[in-house]
């Protein structure tokens, strides 16, 4: 029978996809992937879904996006919701619509193809793409790939090109970038060049960087809402409750992710500025 026609139980369709049968059911619980039903209510794959499986696969743990980021990939990019500003009502000077022109100029600007920046970073060409046309988010850990490639950081994402600003900076007046599907919100903190970098992080309940990343520097962490968990180079793992601080060398792999159902807020410094 030909793979295009074929119809295949859970089990042998993970094997095809080398996932576990548990994971195509969680995969079909974010919508990822809606399976026809047979006669005894079992699920049935088709060529084209254990295609897209394949797809699915590739994009979370290859390139470490999230269900929300994957589905825009897949089906096309969403409506945008008007006058979002996420922030209880203040209005920021939000960065992300910028974001795909910007990480486009930046590879240019280095004479990187899609794939010599696909090796670079690890991330696969086709992702890169999308990003750059809109029709993808991505994880901190990605962009952080991403900006290091290009040689420069994530939080000059959130910079107005050629502006600098006074010493204050006042909550409608910080640039942001949202990533992660937007359930990751980067705050900056500073619109002068210093030493130090300093971000707020407001993260959605689960949120996280998706991978690990590294960077030249040190990190201060002052947790103020929720709890949030680190790893740090895979051996050690922290918990931080509001009021906990947490120091490390930026040289260690790290990722972070919001535990608990409520928001989790951050206050987040670099130095030098190298995230």
């Amino acid at each position: 029978m030909a793979l295009e026609t074929a119809l295949f139980r859970i089990a042998e369709a993970a094997r095809r996809v080398g996932v576990s049968a548990s994971t195509l059911r969680l995969w079909e619980r974010q919508g990822l992937l809606r399976p026809s039903r047979g006669d005894g209510r079992y699920r049935l794959y088709s060529g084209a879904d254990l295609e897209r499986l394949g797809r699915i696969r590739q994009l979370r743990r290859i390139d470490g996006l999230n269900a929300p980021a994957i589905r825009r990939l897949l089906e096309g990019p969403a409506e945008a919701t008007p006058g979002r500003s996420g922030h209880r009502g203040r209005r920021t000077a939000d960065a992300s619509s910028a974001l795909p022109g910007r990480l486009r100029a930046l590879r240019q600007a280095q004479g990187l193809s899609l794939r010599q920046a696909g090796e670079r970073t690890g991330l696969s060409p086709s992702f890169i793409s999308s990003l750059e046309r809109s029709l993808t988010g991505a994880s901190v850990g990605a962009l952080q790939r991403l900006t290091a490639a290009y040689g420069t950081t994530l939080g000059e994402l959130t910079r107005e090109p050629g502006a600098e600003g006074g010493r204050l900076v006042r909550p409608s007046e910080r640039r942001t970038l949202e990533v992660s599907g937007r359930r990751v919100r980067i705050e900056r903190l500073s619109s002068v060049v210093t030493s130090l970098q300093p971000e707020l992080f407001v993260l959605a309940p689960g949120a996280s960087s998706e991978t690990y990343y590294a960077h030249q520097g040190d990190e201060f962490m002052y947790q103020l809402v929720g709890r949030l968990g680190v790893w740090l180079d895979e051996r050690e793992y922290y918990e931080l409750g509001p009021g906990d601080a947490l120091t490390f060398p930026s040289t260690l792999s790290h990722r972070f992710q919001a535990l608990g159902p409520a928001e989790t807020r951050v206050l987040w410094i670099n130095t030098p500025p190298t995230f």
